[in-house]
Order: structure tokens, then C-alpha cells, then sequence
């Protein structure tokens, strides 16, 4: 008892010395806030974590939870992590920071990619490139140090005498399990438990970074590099059990670019998910050719918990799919569907319509595949040239607007050969209407997830509000 007393001051007086610092994720936007799809936010809490084993005193304030507002000039520093289409959102948060006096630093995917319109604002004093959590460390040493020379530090965006400067980049975090785990102790997870998983509370977990697949409309091979990182199957089931002994979830969902990008690791996984009797299911995201060429790995995940897996299907036209990188064939898509339906998989299929060849016709034949392929759980979008990514190079020079909220896979953000703003609205809405009313069976399923998340009246609409104005 008297060791850990001294350790409490030991770590107070730590606290007192160091800078105190403020992570910040700004309110979901668009579809996810519509259908209330609730998450913990995962880059803030790693970062947290890092920055508390280095004996910084942090808080988190997640803007998706009911709070009072922070008061900004109690923290030296505030840290932003956002994405497209919260970006304005963020950016409020940085002029209030910032007039109180503190250091801003912004990072997560977006904001590096226009980071001289950012850092122009004045609200903005240094931007984090890729992976945050070195980065960020060294800027809080460098800042409580007096450092005033900043090329030193790799991975950072600021402005010297007007202009912006960009630090060479950083590189990745190659050892994943030399992180510690996120640090889930700084939010109320009680907070986080109204989204379900069947009638579990479900919270998610990152188990890799990086992405070798590189598809033209995603931007995270270019953010977490093209190569795959792993932590070990060790390290991840630690978690598992900190989640379910310590916060009590029930399920996990993995959401990871591709969990199952080495079967070996998903069957070491799931074996000692087995062996310690741990109750828990959990979803993950996939490729069909992953699917097809390992069936004992399925087999050995359904054991373990596994209940639903995510695929990437996005067209029903080959030449669109060589169009958006997606390296797979159709006749593929179909066995890794009818393999999965065998093994009693929940199957959720997204499709991303309106790329830039596309025509009606093309449109209309990827919602009767969708159709006859028959998951669960159908994602239309619609195609958005995220900045980042090369779709957006290849579309820059047709998009239309940059108001930021629109880019939520919802909006037809640039000037298509074929399709108007208009129609291409209409083809999303036609595409969830046709394809939920297939058969009974498929609008039962709708009122039951409507159910299993209390998705009422007052949801719907919100998400009508969000679908057609962004707001």
C-alpha cells in the first residue's frame, strides 16, 4: 500500500512538471450521427495512452457525448483528430483553442492533405502527418523545451514567415505491440453503449495498420502506408479480455482495413479466443478472395465468435472494379457469399455507385447483383473523392464543391459525365428502397435493427435531414 502511495505522488508531482494536454474528437457528422452509430474514438485514445505512459497528464473530450464544453485555457496544448466531413467542426474547435491561448495541433486523415488551407486559418499551429503518436510526443518535449526549430521533427506541417513548411515524413510504427493499449480509462465507456451487436453492447478495437491493397478511393494505404502491420494474436486477445472483464462488452468489432489479410493470424486469434472461454462475438471486415481460399479459417473464427464479416463488392461492372483497384472478379464475389451464407455468417456487401464512367444501366445492374447475392446488410454510396486518395487527382479537376459535410458518401460531389446531382440522388435512394424491399423477409430485418438500436421517429428524421442536406 505504501509503494503505490509514493507512486501516486511520485506520478502527481510528474503531472505537476508536464504539460496538460486536451484531445478532442469533434460530433460525428452526416449518416453516422444520423442512425446513431455510437464508437469510442480510437486515434485519440492510442495517442492518450502513449502520452500517459510517458507521464503527461491527458484528458479526452469526445464531442459525440453529452458534456459540458472545455474550458481550453486550462491546457496547454489541445490535439484535433477529424476526418472529411467533420472538418468544419473541427476547425471551430481550433479558433476557440486557440483564442484561449493554446497550442493546436491537428492530425487524422484530411487534414494533412490541406494542410496549407488549415494552417492559413491562424487557428492552427502544427499539423501531424500519418501515425500521431511519436510525432505528438516529441512536439509536447519540444514545446515544453522552448524548441523553436521544427524541421528537426519528422512528420509535422507548419508556417514559417507565411509559407508551410512540411518535415520529412516519419516513419511507421513497425513493433505495433510496443503501443500500449488504447486508454479506454480516460472516457466513460458507459457512454458507448448504445449501439448493439444482436443484444450486446459492441465497442472496436484496431489489431493493424496499413493497407497493400491500395484501391483508388480510400485513403488509407496513403495515410498508414501500403504495409501491412500487425499486432500479435497475444496482444490482441489481451485487449479482448480488458474489454470484456474490465468494461464489460460483449462484442467487438474489428475494424481494421483487412483483419483477415493473414488467415494464419485470424485462426491464432480465434484459437485462443477458444482456449481462454472467452465469451465474445465480434465482426470484422474482409475480401472475397480471403474468403474463398481459406474455408477452415471460417470455420475456426465462427468457433471462436465470429458472427458477421464486411465485404467490399462495390460493383457489378468489371471495369469499374479495375477502375477503383479492386483486384477480384465476380464469380469470386459469388462463391465467397454462398461460402459464407454456408458457414452462418451475418453478411454486411457495400457498393459505391456513381463512379465516373458509370452509367445508368451500370447502376441499375449493380443493385439487381446486389439483389440475387442476397447479405443481410447492403451499403450504397456514393462515390466521393476523398482528399488523399487518387480518385480525387483524377476528379479534381471536376469537382464542384468543397463544402466539407457533403463529402459523406451521400453526395455526388463532382461534375459526372452521365449522372446529374439530381439523378444520382435518386439512384441512391431507388437503390435502398428496392433493395430492402426484396422480400419480406428483407424489410423485417430492417425493423429489426431499427429495434435492436431504438432507432425511432425522431432518428428517422434526422437521417432524412442529413441524406438530402448534409446538415
Amino acid at each position: 500500500m505504501l509503494g503505490r502511495q509514493v507512486w501516486q505522488i511520485q506520478r502527481r508531482l510528474s503531472y505537476e512538471r508536464k504539460m496538460t494536454i486536451l484531445l478532442v474528437n469533434p460530433a460525428n457528422a452526416g449518416i453516422l450521427r444520423a442512425v446513431g452509430v455510437h464508437f469510442p474514438p480510437m486515434g485519440p485514445l492510442y495517442l492518450g495512452a502513449y502520452l500517459e505512459r510517458e507521464g503527461y497528464h491527458v484528458e479526452i473530450r469526445d464531442f459525440c457525448t453529452p458534456g459540458e464544453r472545455p474550458r481550453y485555457s486550462n491546457y496547454g496544448l489541445v490535439g484535433i483528430s477529424t476526418d472529411t466531413t467533420r472538418h468544419l467542426k473541427a476547425m471551430e474547435i481550433a479558433r476557440r483553442a486557440k483564442e484561449a491561448g493554446c497550442t493546436v495541433v491537428m492530425g487524422g486523415p484530411h487534414t494533412c492533405y490541406i494542410d496549407e488551407e488549415v494552417l492559413g486559418s491562424g487557428w492552427v499551429d502544427f499539423i501531424i502527418h500519418g501515425e500521431g503518436e511519436v510525432t505528438l510526443l516529441e512536439l509536447v518535449k519540444g514545446l515544453e523545451g522552448g524548441r523553436k526549430d521544427w524541421e528537426g521533427v519528422k512528420g509535422l506541417s507548419f508556417q514559417r514567415d507565411g509559407e508551410v513548411v512540411r518535415t520529412p515524413p516519419r516513419p511507421f510504427i513497425q513493433d505495433l505491440d510496443s503501443l500500449p493499449l488504447p486508454a479506454r480509462n480516460l472516457l466513460d465507456m458507459d457512454l458507448y453503449r448504445r449501439t448493439k451487436f444482436g443484444n450486446r453492447d459492441i465497442t472496436p478495437a484496431v489489431t493493424s495498420r496499413g493497407c497493400p491493397v491500395n484501391c483508388n478511393f480510400c485513403s488509407s494505404s496513403s495515410f498508414f502506408g501500403t504495409r501491412w502491420r500487425a499486432r500479435s494474436p497475444v496482444s490482441v486477445v489481451e485487449e479482448l479480455e480488458e474489454l470484456h472483464y474490465t468494461y464489460g462488452f460483449g462484442a467487438v468489432a474489428f475494424v481494421d482495413d483487412n483483419f483477415t489479410l493473414s488467415p494464419q493470424r485470424v485462426v491464432a486469434i480465434s484459437e485462443k479466443i477458444i482456449r481462454k472461454g472467452l465469451d465474445i462475438w465480434w465482426w470484422n471486415f474482409s475480401r472475397v478472395e480471403e474468403i474463398v481460399k481459406n474455408e477452415e479459417m471460417l470455420e475456426v473464427m465462427k468457433k471462436a465468435g465470429a458472427r458477421t464479416i464486411y465485404l467490399g463488392v462495390e460493383s457489378a461492372n468489371p471495369q469499374t472494379l479495375a477502375d477503383l483497384g479492386k483486384k477480384m472478379d465476380l464469380d469470386m464475389v459469388t462463391k465467397a457469399i454462398g461460402l459464407l451464407k454456408r458457414h452462418g455468417f451475418e453478411i454486411f456487401a457495400s457498393y459505391i455507385l456513381g463512379n465516373p464512367m458509370d452509367t445508368v444501366e451500370d447502376i441499375h445492374e449493380t443493385i439487381r447483383f446486389a439483389k440475387r447475392l442476397d447479405t443481410n446488410v447492403a451499403q450504397f454510396s456514393i462515390l466521393t473523392p476523398y482528399p488523399g486518395t487518387a480518385i480525387y487527382e483524377q476528379l479534381k479537376e471536376m469537382i464542384w464543391t468543397r463544402h466539407w459535410p457533403f463529402y459523406d458518401s451521400q453526395h455526388l460531389v463532382y461534375r459526372h459525365k452521365y449522372l446529374s446531382f439530381i439523378r444520382m440522388e435518386w439512384l441512391l435512394l431507388k437503390a435502398n428502397l428496392l433493395y430492402y424491399t426484396r422480400s419480406k423477409k428483407a424489410m423485417k430485418d430492417v425493423w429489426r435493427v431499427a429495434k435492436r438500436h431504438k432507432l425511432g421517429l425522431g432518428t428517422l428524421l434526422r437521417f432524412i435531414r442529413d441524406y438530402f442536406w448534409g446538415k
